[in-house]
């Protein structure tokens, strides 16, 4: 295997090699591909460079791409085309084996003429198709939310063969618990709450619409559990702050609630006392609280702020407050109110 292997690395790609006796030394072939030791893509592209063939045309050309350096058995890609070009971009559209080691070749000829091969690639590894990310940990992953997210990623490839499709399974107990069917996107979160103290596996399977496709399942379970309820009440200071800031128009208030609940009040107030805004109440009346954990964006919405929890620098009126410091009063029933400054910078 050690001089197979010596071999392919002592070819060159773009050496010439005539198959015919009687063709010219001016005439050459040079098939040019991806250099780097895994391929970019599962479909990359080559250009073939023919030289020295003056006039003679067309081109009859083939490009093998194979799993060993032979050239022996089944090939991953042998395919015939003719073109009147002597430089020839050529894009595969069928993804070539995941996983698998590739070696490349191509052959020339013009008319009736000699056959030109050029020689062996060097090997290259074909990069996995699919790769689940999370939750795929060896030793299993712990979720304290019912809707957790889960990702995963897949190789490149070009448009003509894609896009990839992805269907997304998860189970339980060996049955099935939810998923979802022809997604493009390489994340799912799931629609509706997984049960709490249960162990889930996942697995994707990516799919072309050319018929090729691929199966990967998780390393290990995942068990989603119900996070305890806070015991203590808390209410956290804002952020950002200073605001806004270049990424939040807005400052974000989060607050933990703990047994029983209660009456809530959260009030922005100017520095001699006097009321600018109220937050809670807000416009859907709310005021009593169970015990829980608020402030915290919904799953899936890309922020981690909930916006009836925010404020941006309006008061009561709807008129933009002026630059300064602000104090925002919290309080639960009759405990002693929690008082956080908030510095805007203005508009």
């Amino acid at each position: 295997m050690n001089s197979v292997v010596a071999r392919a690395r002592r070819l060159v790609v773009g050496a010439l090699v005539a198959v015919s006796p009687g063709a010219l030394a001016a005439q050459t072939v040079v098939l040019d591909g991806p250099t780097a030791a895994t391929l970019p893509s599962v479909t990359p592209a080559f250009t073939l460079r023919s030289t020295g063939f003056g006039p003679a045309r067309p081109f009859l050309i083939t490009l093998q791409i194979a799993t060993n350096v032979d050239f022996n058995g089944a090939l991953a890609l042998d395919s015939t085309f003719t073109s009147p070009d002597s430089v020839v971009a050529i894009q595969v559209t069928r993804p070539l084996p995941s996983e698998a080691q590739v070696y490349w070749r191509a052959r020339v000829r013009a008319l009736a003429g000699p056959v030109f091969e050029t020689a062996i690639s060097a090997p290259h590894f074909v990069p996995r198709w699919l790769t689940l990310i999370t939750p795929n940990s060896p030793s299993g992953d712990i979720f304290n939310t019912r809707l957790p997210l889960f990702i995963w990623r897949s190789a490149p490839i070009t448009r003509l063969a894609g896009p990839w499709l992805y269907d997304i399974e998860i189970t339980s107990g060996g049955r099935p618990q939810g998923g979802a069917a022809g997604l493009t996107d390489t994340t799912f979160r799931p629609p509706a709450e997984l049960q709490a103290n249960t162990s889930y596996r996942w697995n994707v399977r990516a799919y072309l619409r050319g018929g090729e496709s691929i199966r990967v399942a998780s390393l290990a379970s995942f068990l989603v559990i119900d996070p305890p309820l806070p015991t203590t009440t808390i209410f956290y200071q804002n952020f950002p702050n200073p605001f806004p800031s270049t990424t939040a128009f807005s400052t974000c208030f989060w607050f933990d609630i703990g047994e029983p609940g209660g009456r809530v009040s959260l009030d922005v107030l100017d520095l001699r006392g006097n009321l600018v805004r109220t937050l809670i109440p807000g416009p859907d009346g709310q005021s009593t609280f169970a015990a829980g954990r608020y402030g915290r964006g919904s799953p899936g919405v890309g922020s981690n702020c909930d916006n009836r929890f925010v404020w941006d620098a309006t008061a009561n009126d709807g008129r933009t407050v002026a630059k300064g410091i602000y104090l925002v009063k919290f309080q639960l029933g009759s405990a002693p109110p929690n008082i956080r400054r908030v510095f805007f910078l203005g508009r």
